[in-house]
């Protein structure tokens, strides 16, 4: 898949809000990939049973430890 990017004269705050949108909505996927709630990843992050890494203070998840994850939880 070919990305793009496209430079727009926005302000740091809508680029920043732009990030944490997109962010919550990974979150939602991850727990929606899991088929878990958003407590259950949450609380499952915070006790690192789920490995995430953290980008200025948001969690990402990445798939392959999604994965990982579902095959051990099966």
């Amino acid at each position: 898949m070919e990305r793009t990017i496209q430079i727009h004269d926005i302000s740091l705050d809508v680029l920043m809000q732009m990030i944490k949108e997109l962010l919550k909505e990974e979150f939602k996927e991850a727990a929606k990939f899991l088929k878990i709630s958003e407590t259950t990843l949450w609380t499952l992050d915070k006790t690192q049973v789920l490995p995430a890494t953290r980008l200025n203070g948001k969690v990402l998840y990445k798939k392959s430890e999604l994965l990982n994850f579902s095959r051990q939880s099966a």
